[in-house]
């Protein structure tokens, strides 16, 4: 040490200094780059392999039988038998109308239509014996031909009581309202106490095992749908699972506005997870072409549109893709990677756009 660093001076200098050195190495220190924190994730390599060639196709499950049950009757609803979802059998009773009347009616029609049977009865021996005093000569022609209208008439008289007791007894029938055929209350419109009329709507009642899924086809890709086609489809409501219908029926007119043909499949719904109503974007197999291969699990979903994370130089892109034919637990790509690239399988909330992985 020199004599010039023992002196007074020095010693100024240095206490002025080191305040200004401290705050550079602060400032230095809080400017420095946080490490970039890197997250764990499991690839597949998308393969590519030959898949069946698509046309995406817009459709609607409709159930296989629908009926705005009427009441056909006219009275006051004393009872009804069934709720919202639930489920019946053919013939099973829905609702039941106060009867009294109709009951009383029938009481009186069947009494006069057994009195009409005994008074044709009684008439008929009357014939029979006019017949053997007409060949005998015992009576005019006359009087046998007066004798024989009084048969008719009694006989239709029979008739028209018959009737009235038929319908008289339909009426009281027509008092419970009966499920034309098994399936599901899809809406119930009437109530204890309610005055109906043949016209008045009382259930929804369908059928939905199979269901039905109307497609319009466009008129390019008309002659690649034939009856026993398998068609894939998705329904938003039921996310995550594809489903399939058989082509039944093919419409044999082009629409002059949308030009497309309507097509009708039937769709297997034991499960019961579709329900009629719901909209189905529906694919036509019509080829085969090659396309990269994902596992399923490695598409995310969101608001209906599809998207992947490829690892790209350790960190992570996230690709708007267009989901193609499946094949078991995998989806073809059509759109956005490459065969090659490593996708993310099962991404969680860590996995976003930019990450570094390990």
């Amino acid at each position: 040490m020199n004599a010039f660093m023992k002196t007074p001076r020095f010693a100024f200098l240095l206490a002025c200094v080191a305040p200004v050195l401290g705050c550079h190495s602060k400032n230095a220190a809080a400017t420095a780059k946080p490490a970039e924190t890197s997250i764990k994730v499991t690839t597949a390599v998308a393969v590519e392999q030959t898949v069946p060639e698509e046309i995406p196709l817009t459709g609607v499950l409709e159930a296989a039988e629908r009926t705005e049950l009427a009441a056909n009757a006219t009275g006051r609803v004393v009872r009804v038998f069934v709720d919202l979802g639930q489920v019946v059998a053919a013939g099973a009773p829905i609702a039941q109308l106060d009867s009294r009347t109709a009951a009383l009616s029938e009481t009186e029609a069947t009494a006069n239509a057994k009195s009409a049977s005994a008074q044709l009865d009684t008439a008929r021996r009357d014939c029979e014996r006019y017949e053997g005093l007409l060949a005998k000569g015992a009576i005019t022609q006359q009087e046998y031909d007066k004798a024989h209208g009084q048969c008719s008439g009694d006989l239709a008289s029979e008739n028209a009581a018959k009737a009235k007791a038929a319908q008289a007894a339909q009426t009281v029938s027509d008092a419970t309202i009966r499920a034309p055929f098994a399936g599901k209350i899809a809406a119930k419109t009437i109530h204890v106490g309610d005055y109906v009329h043949p016209d008045t709507k009382v259930v929804t009642l369908l059928s939905d095992n199979p269901l039905r899924l109307q497609l319009t086809v466009p008129e390019p890709d008309i002659f690649a749908v034939k009856a026993g086609t398998r068609v894939r489809f998705e329904s938003l409501g039921v996310p995550n699972r594809s489903f399939e219908a058989e082509v039944k029926n093919i419409g044999r007119e082009v629409r002059a506005q949308t030009r497309d043909v309507l097509v009708e499949g039937t769709v297997d719904n034991q499960e019961g997870v579709l329900l009629p109503g719901m909209f189905a974007t529906a694919h036509l197999q019509t080829g085969d072409t090659k396309h990269p291969v994902v596992p399923r699990s490695a598409v995310v979903v969101k608001d209906s549109e599809s998207s992947v994370f490829v690892v790209v130089d350790k960190h992570l892109q996230q690709r708007a893709v267009h989901v193609g034919a499946s094949l078991e637990d995998k989806v073809a790509i059509t759109d956005g990677i490459k065969a090659g690239e490593p996708v993310v399988i099962d991404p969680n909330p860590a996995t976003v756009d930019g990450a570094l992985v390990q």
